[in-house]
């Protein structure tokens, strides 16, 4: 591996947005693979959902994506040569790699990224009250907007990547002239569109407003979508400044330059200030008519941000005044009409409901035992009275749809430790209406499961825990045997936590019998149904003696089970003989 250092929508007819959709080219007609991961710096971990960009050796973008839950990513350049990449998270400094050659045949780069947030609280608001076009790098209004600037690119990469179909409930209403007041309201669902919200072209909004009319009466409102907002044209456009907003979150105010004479927008942008990430687009409409009919003319979207890093819109509204000719060429505001959306279901491209807003949603990621990286081995993931278990995807990804508000466990089993009987790992989880609750597992070792048993982590430094199975040659579990363990008592170990490590059905197993033979100290059993013993925190270097037999008669059975340092926990397997077992 090579290592990289820092160096539509739906048509929203006359009255909303119109207009094609408008994609970023995905660039995916490059033959120059470009394949790596992203890990946090120091300690390995993968990083999901982080925007990866590819620009050539000039600074020209190539392609990009979001990293998948293995903090891998997959893209292409147009051409051999020079290349750099660059690793935007939200709430993180951004990095750029050094150059490196695209078209090499071993090129696998692992990138780190700092792990250290970047955080917008305590940010001198008052000196970034000063609406600024482009503003500076390192003054606090360029801050803000970069963070605003991620979230609205990563929300138009996931349309442009075509990563999930969406469930939409459009609603038109219409208000009286105070607006307080609905008169009217039609709703209707439309199912697997493209995105939940788009709007026109920006250059043509640019050039001839964000109202428009069209023939003799009708008015267009047009608002803007993420594409828009991190356009060019738009920043060339409009100035940004900053200003405090309530519950920790911060503002990013934009509005037209002085110059812009065409019908356009202000608002603010607003961020949560300890995490980075986009809330909600308030806005107004500027430079039309002089008049106080025009009322509050304005809309909102809402942002979601999925676990995996996509972002997508949740909800829109525009506000409209329905003006009629009054006297004298005066018009007068007789009510509003609204129309907007909610994102009702959200599916991805094999068909689940990745965010439901009439259910909870439970998305995870598995790891194998070291966090770094998906499980080695194939385990089961479930959730104990509401979701049969499933395999995670070869991410180590998994999805449970439709699972009913409340709290639930989420629980995880290797198949070999199930099959030893051993307890699995579960997390407790709150699922909410209408949102993704996301939770991370590692796939539990021996020795997690041996040490949660002996009264939970961290153990004592430098010992371990052994675990016996006894079995038949058949490995069938060899139950009530009695065991008999024997070291010297010079070493001062006695057991102290239970006999038999926990099972799946939580039930209490039986303690160690303590006692002295001489100079050796002993400690006596019987194994369980599944043919386990175990002795916890054992001193590293000791050797135990272990006898087994049924109980009431003499040990047919002598071996040996040493402690080797360094090693977390011992397994031993005691096959009996079946005449030993019968006996």
């Amino acid at each position: 591996m090579r290592r990289l250092f820092p160096g539509p929508l739906l048509p929203f007819g006359r009255l909303l947005l119109c207009g094609p959709l408008l994609l970023f080219s995905p660039f995916r007609a490059a033959a120059q693979p470009v394949l790596g991961i992203v890990v946090e710096e120091g300690t390995g971990m993968p990083v999901m959902g982080a925007m990866v960009m590819l620009f050539d050796d000039g600074g020209e973008p190539v392609d990009r994506m979001l990293t998948n839950v293995a903090g891998r990513f997959a893209l292409n350049a147009r051409a051999a040569g020079p290349h750099y990449i660059t690793v935007e998270r939200i709430g993180y400094a951004t990095l750029n790699t050094d150059r490196f050659t695209a078209g090499a045949d071993d090129l696998q780069l692992t990138i780190d990224v700092p792990i250290d947030p970047v955080a917008l609280t305590g940010l001198d608001v008052e000196s970034g009250r000063r609406c600024e076009v482009r503003p500076e790098e390192g003054r606090v209004t360029a801050r803000v907007w970069d963070e605003v600037r991620k979230a609205l690119t990563a929300e138009a990469w996931t349309r442009e990547a075509s990563l999930y179909r969406y469930t939409l409930a459009r609603f038109s209403r219409t208000l009286d002239r105070s607006g307080d007041d609905v008169l009217s309201d039609t709703t209707r669902i439309s199912t697997n569109r493209e995105a939940a919200f788009t709007s026109a072209p920006i250059e043509r909004l640019a050039a001839e407003g964000f109202v428009q009319a069209e023939g003799d009466s009708a008015t267009t409102y047009h608002a803007p979508d993420a594409e828009a907002l991190i356009s060019d044209v738009f920043l060339d456009t409009h100035c940004m400044g900053v200003r405090d907003g309530d519950d920790g979150r911060i503002g990013l105010t934009f509005e037209p330059i002085p110059e812009r004479r065409v019908a356009d927008i202000a608002g603010v942008l607003w961020v949560d200030a300890a995490t980075g990430e986009l809330d909600q687009l308030e806005y107004r409409y500027r430079n039309l008519i002089r008049s106080r009919e025009i009322g509050e003319a304005g809309g909102e979207v809402s942002f979601a941000r999925l676990p995996n890093g996509a972002w997508i819109v949740r909800e829109w509204r525009i506000r409209m005044p329905s003006l009629e000719a009054f006297i004298a060429g005066i018009v007068r505001r007789y009510g509003y009409r609204d129309e907007g959306g909610v994102t009702r279901v959200v599916t991805d491209n094999r068909g689940r409901a990745v965010l439901d807003t009439e259910a909870g949603t439970i998305f995870g990621v598995v790891t194998d035992s070291l966090g770094t990286g998906p499980p080695g081995e194939a385990v089961v993931v479930d959730v104990p009275g509401t979701a049969t278990g499933m395999v995670p995807d070869d991410d180590g990804s998994f999805l449970f749809s439709g699972v009913d508000p409340g709290r639930h466990f989420v629980r995880l089993q290797r198949p070999l430790l199930a099959s030893w009987g051993l307890a699995a790992a579960e997390v407790a989880v709150e699922a909410e209406l209408g949102e993704v609750t996301y939770v991370r597992m590692r796939t539990p070792s021996v020795a997690d499961v041996l040490a949660s048993s002996c009264g939970g982590a961290p153990r004592p430094p430098g010992t371990a825990a052994v675990l016996g199975r006894l079995t038949t040659p058949e490995d069938v579990p060899a139950g009530d045997a009695r065991v008999t363990v024997r070291w010297p008592a010079a070493t001062g170990y006695s057991p102290t936590g239970p006999a038999t490590p926990g099972s799946l059905s939580a039930e209490a197993g039986p303690a160690w019998q303590t006692g002295r033979d001489g100079h050796f100290a002993t400690a006596t059993t019987t194994t369980d149904a599944r043919g386990l013993f175990l002795l916890c925190d054992v001193p590293p270097g000791l050797r135990l003696a272990a006898s087994i037999g049924r109980p009431g008669t003499e040990p047919s059975l002598h071996t040996t089970i040493f402690v080797e340092p360094g090693v977390p926990a011992v397994v031993k397997r005691i096959v009996l003989s079946t005449l030993d077992y019968m006996m």
